[in-house]
């Protein structure tokens, strides 16, 4: 296995924005679903559990986030130039991923539920910070020749 692989930024970029756009498309599947139900969520009682979860998860998944983005992008500032892509895809992927999963929790309560409040919002709040984390523009292109 090449341990110097590496990835175009274009590519890190796309594979960060399907995480970003799964969210989406789900919350907009989790809405049809909900509309078509006459917005009753799919369990027979809410869960509250779940929106426990949902808080737990959302507020741990963003502070996970932001501290693995930073620390993994000082890490990559600090390796070899061979080295650097690959770890400024996982420094962009990693906590994409964790803001990913805390919106698919957050959506699936919701369709559970059938309430927006918290769900629904934290679900928001987790897909703008992810947004906020999309990478741009390439911060090694400068160095490149």
């Amino acid at each position: 296995m090449d341990n110097k692989l590496h990835i175009s930024f274009e590519d890190q970029r796309k594979v960060c924005l399907a995480l970003v756009i799964s969210v989406v498309l789900y919350a907009i599947v989790a809405g049809f679903a909900l509309q078509s139900n006459e917005g009753q969520g799919l369990s027979e009682e809410p869960l509250e559990i779940l929106e426990t979860l949902t808080i737990l998860l959302g507020a741990t998944f963003s502070v996970a986030a932001i501290l693995v983005r930073v620390m993994m992008n000082k890490r990559a500032a600090r390796s070899d130039q061979d080295n650097r892509s690959k770890l400024r895809f996982q420094a962009n992927f990693l906590p994409l991923a964790m803001l990913q999963t805390g919106g698919l929790v957050a959506i699936t309560t919701w369709l559970f539920n059938g309430k927006a409040v918290p769900a629904l919002v934290i679900a928001c709040i987790l897909l703008s910070l992810a947004i906020a984390m999309m990478p741009l523009r390439d911060p090694d292109a400068s160095t490149r020749s």
